[in-house]
Order: structure tokens, then C-alpha cells, then sequence
């Protein structure tokens, strides 16, 4: 008879149960038709004991494929893309692995392996399973109907037709209509406000004036990889000197990415309105370009690494991509730290006064200077006495990065010579994990990894230094620091009696805090954000 053919899930019970747990606790995206696919392939009778054994070694490899895609992680093909994640030391790679190890997970399902097994001898947990997944099943499917909705009162927030959300090119706000509609929004809506995104930033630019007439001065652009607002908060820096001491500072200031190379095309691109990610490498006019604005206006432009640039191609795209000439980089120093890659890293303050020294004796009149520093990448790693090396705590190289830039802009503001400083990091290190990527990763940029501390410092201004600095508290982005800076280079900063710093960043471009990397991409909605990877549904990213 068939039904002797009946053999249950036996341990795939284990399997559907631990990944039900999973996706109920929000730490698993539960895709119940490939689930519900695979336990009735499982289920299926098979006579031939041969051919049971073979669907077991098949459901084996099957169960994991499965797995990882309803696991939060990238899509495999991602992994196979980054050839450059073979060049990780084994001590990084042995790191990365222990922080994919949930003890707490571990714990659980150790105490649900002993109550399956204890359980098995009584109960046929086949049914329970296959009724535990038909009830997901339904739950996802069901809808009520609209008339048993509870209707929006003064103290709900309710979501708004995207199809009729109209874009304000000159402030970048996205503006509401006023049919609101329940529920979460479609997916189709989703995409069409991305897509009206990046149609009107296609639009926006700045306009730097057509001559420079102010007195001669200096633009340095510290471009910091992992730092964020978050991070500084985790690591107790957030009320750090150097940031007293910004004439004004970004608060809502959006990278736009997670990743270097994406980040530094978009800091010299900062002249045009946000692109996706894939336009990024492909060519935008000369306007977009800030430095090739700036040296339009007789600014000297170079740039400076305290690492060789060589991981991901960086060099490339800060020479070819982004138009830049070859890089300053302090190889007859000795390294400070060692990176994730085993490459050399030098200290800051070294690599900067190398440089400074160098600008004083060029007798250009002014200089625009890009100098990138991985000092708080993600694996970095410090030489111990005995010769061998161990992790670097992040919150000890921040506390150096940042009091040696303290200390650098002393040594500007005794130099007498006048500039102009601005800070902005890459993107963030990623220091606290959430349910969907693990600490350090940075594959969906989130807002805790693109949220960065944006500041600008005037050295050299005829004037006391404010109390206090001004905050931008709108949604900023590169378009915004690029106003800012065609506003400073046509004004007489250091002339002036004073410098007029609320007149100065009144109405800077509003941007939306829309985020991509290659294959993933993070939007807000009703202040809620929503996720794309590669060709899937959007999803809410579970907070």
C-alpha cells in the first residue's frame, strides 16, 4: 500500500521548526512557498529505498541553499563577485567567522534538538510541523477585508499613494499627497519613488561662481572609511574635541553608501544631484565633478592615502573614475597598523604633516586637497612586543584618528597660512549588528552605517572662533557640502569683519536619505525603511 510509503520528515522536522523559531523572532525572511515546496518533496513517497536515500543526499544540499536564501545574507552570486575577499589575512577571516556564531542561538537550539528527540518518541511531529508551516502559509496570504480596517484618526500615521508623490528638485523633499491608503506600500510604489528619486536628482547641481576673488586659501577634505554616527555614540566620541571645534556640522548628513570606493566617487561627484549606484561608473559631466570645479577657480588639487589603495581597485577609481592624479602616499615611513588585507597603514598625523610640509614649499596660492584614511577599517591590526600582531580596538585608533587631526589643525592655525577643513567620512564601520547583518557588515547600508559626522572648520578667519557651531539639520547629502563650499570660495572669508555662518548655510539642498550599494538598495518611507536586494521584493528591514 502507499500509505506504508509514508515515512514523515523525520529530522526535517528539526530543520522546518528551527527556521519557523527563526522567522518569528525576525531574525530569518521565512519564504513560504519554496518551504512549503520543499516539505511536500520531502513528504512524497518513494518506495525504492535507494531512491529515498538519494532524495536525502539531494534535500541535504537543497535544505541549505534554502536556508541561506531565507537568510539575511547577500545573494551567493554577490560573494562570487568579490574575488578580493580571498586576499583577507586568516586572523580577519577567523574574526568574521566567530562573529556569525550566535551563542544564544546555539544555546536554543541545543534545548531543541534535546526536546525533538525526547518528543520524537511519543508524538508524530511530522503533523505538527506541516500544520505549524500551513498556518504561515495563511497568516501571509490572508488579508482582511477593507471595510473591517480600522479607519486613520488624528493619532495614527497613515501611508500615502506613491504614484502621486510629487519631488521638489530644489529641496528634495518628497511631498505627500492627500490620499492616504492603508497598509504598507506595494511594491511597485516602492520602486516608483526610487525611480522619481533619482530622475529629479538627475536634475539638481551646483553653480560655483565664474571667478574666485577671494584672498588665497586652502580646502582639505578628511575622508575618513568607518566612522559613523553611531559609531562615535558606541564608542563613547561623540563629544570629542574636534568636533567643538566645526564651525558647522551635518547632522542628518547620508553617505549614500557602505562601501570606499562608491563613497569617494560620490564625495568628487558631490557637484550633481545623488546617482544610483551603477551610474556611478559611467561618465557625468564636467560640472559634477567638485575638485574639477575647484580647480576651475585656480585650485591646485591632489590627494593623499595613509594605505597603498590597492584593495577593490581604489586607486583606480580615485585616478580614473574620479579624474584625480596620483596619490601622496608616505611609503618611506614606517607603517602604523597592518590592514585586513596584511597591506601597511600610516599614522595620520605623520602622513599629514608629510604632506603639509610639502604644500608649504610648492608656492601654490591655493591647494584642494583629498586625503583618504582606512585607520578605522574594519580587521585592522596592531604589532605586539613580541613581534606577532593583534586586533586593534576600534575605539582606541578613533580616539588617535581624531586627536591627531586635532593636533594637525593646530599645526595649521600656527602655520598662519588660511584653509578651509572639512570633514566626512566614507561611510560607517558597522560596530553593532542588527538582525539582518552582523557587526562590520556593511552589504545594506543603513542608516547607523550612512548616517556620518559631516563638519567643516575655517582656520585662519578674521574673527573669534563661535561658541557654539551651526548645525544643518536637514537631510543632507554631497550636493549640500557642495553649496556650501561654492558658497565659501565666493566669499571673502578672510576678509570680512566676520563670517555670516547662518546666511552662509541657509536653504542648502535637502536630500532624501536614499542609500545603495552594488546590488542593494535602502529607502525611508513614513519614516520606515524598506530594502531591495538584487531582484527581489522590497522588504521592511526589521529594526
Amino acid at each position: 500500500m502507499v500509505g506504508s510509503h509514508w515515512r514523515g520528515l523525520g529530522l526535517w522536522n528539526l530543520y522546518f521548526i528551527s527556521k519557523l523559531m527563526l522567522h518569528w523572532a525576525g531574525v530569518l525572511n521565512f519564504h513560504v512557498l519554496y518551504n512549503l515546496v520543499f516539505a511536500a518533496a520531502l513528504l512524497v513517497p518513494l518506495p525504492p529505498l535507494w531512491l529515498h536515500r538519494v532524495r536525502c543526499s539531494v534535500a541535504t544540499l537543497a535544505g541549505v541553499a534554502l536556508l541561506y536564501y531565507d537568510s539575511w545574507l547577500p545573494p551567493f552570486k554577490r560573494l562570487l563577485a568579490q574575488p578580493e575577499l580571498l586576499h583577507f589575512s586568516s586572523d580577519y577571516l577567523l574574526e568574521l567567522a566567530v562573529r556569525f556564531i550566535n551563542w544564544d542561538l546555539v544555546g536554543a537550539g541545543f534545548v531543541l534538538l534535546v526536546a525533538y528527540l525526547f518528543l520524537a518518541q511519543w508524538l508524530r511531529l511530522t503533523v505538527f510541523s506541516v500544520a505549524a508551516l500551513a498556518c504561515t502559509a495563511l497568516a501571509s496570504s490572508f488579508t482582511l477585508p477593507s471595510w473591517l480596517l480600522v479607519q486613520p484618526t488624528s493619532g495614527m500615521q497613515p501611508v500615502y499613494q506613491v504614484a502621486d508623490v510629487q519631488h521638489n528638485p530644489d529641496t528634495g523633499v518628497l511631498s505627500r499627497t492627500t490620499q492616504p491608503i492603508q497598509g504598507s506600500p506595494s511594491n511597485s510604489q516602492l520602486t516608483e519613488k526610487l525611480d522619481a528619486f533619482y530622475l529629479d536628482e538627475k536634475t539638481r547641481q551646483t553653480s560655483f561662481p565664474g571667478a574666485n576673488e577671494s584672498a588665497p586659501f586652502d580646502i582639505l577634505f578628511i575622508n575618513v572609511c568607518s566612522l559613523s554616527n553611531s559609531d562615535l555614540e558606541v564608542s563613547r566620541l561623540q563629544d570629542h574635541a574636534l568636533f567643538k571645534r566645526m564651525d558647522v556640522v551635518f547632522d542628518q548628513f547620508n553617505s549614500a553608501t557602505g562601501y570606499s570606493g562608491p563613497a569617494v566617487l560620490r564625495l568628487l561627484r558631490a557637484s550633481c544631484g545623488q546617482s544610483s549606484h551603477s551610474d556611478l561608473y559611467k561618465p557625468a559631466a564636467d560640472q559634477c565633478y567638485l575638485f574639477q570645479n575647484l580647480q576651475r577657480l585656480g585650485f591646485d588639487t591632489e590627494s593623499v592615502l595613509n594605505h597603498n589603495g590597492q584593495f577593490q581597485g581604489f586607486l583606480d577609481e580615485l585616478t580614473v573614475q574620479g579624474r584625480f592624479p596620483q596619490p601622496f602616499i608616505p611609503t618611506a615611513t614606517r607603517p602604523k597598523l597592518t590592514a585586513f588585507d596584511g597591506s601597511p597603514i600610516w599614522n595620520d598625523y605623520d602622513t599629514l604633516s608629510q604632506w603639509w610640509e610639502r604644500r608649504k614649499q610648492s608656492g601654490a596660492d591655493r591647494t584642494a586637497l583629498l586625503y583618504n584614511t582606512i585607520t578605522l577599517h574594519d580587521g585592522n591590526r596592531e604589532a605586539t612586543a613580541d613581534g606577532g600582531g593583534r586586533s586593534a580596538p576600534f575605539t582606541t585608533r578613533a580616539q588617535n584618528l581624531l586627536d591627531d587631526l586635532n593636533v594637525f589643525i593646530d599645526d595649521l592655525e600656527r602655520s598662519g597660512r588660511k584653509a578651509v577643513l572639512v570633514f566626512v567620512p566614507e561611510h560607517g564601520a558597522a560596530l553593532q549588528g542588527d538582525r539582518m547583518q552582523i557587526a562590520g557588515m556593511r552589504e545594506i547600508a543603513t542608516l547607523d552605517i550612512t548616517q556620518i559626522p559631516v563638519g567643516l572648520r575655517v582656520i585662519g578667519a578674521n574673527r573669534k572662533a563661535t561658541a557654539q557651531p551651526v548645525h544643518v539639520t536637514s537631510p543632507s547629502s554631497y550636493l549640500a557640502l557642495s553649496e556650501l563650499v561654492s558658497r565659501l570660495v565666493g566669499t571673502n572669508l578672510f576678509v570680512d569683519e566676520g563670517i555670516d555662518w547662518p546666511e552662509l548655510t541657509k536653504n542648502l539642498p535637502v536630500t532624501a536619505a536614499v542609500s545603495e550599494n552594488d546590488g542593494t538598495v535602502l529607502l525611508q518611507h513614513n519614516e520606515v525603511p524598506y530594502v531591495r536586494m538584487g531582484n527581489r521584493n522590497w522588504i521592511e528591514y526589521p529594526q
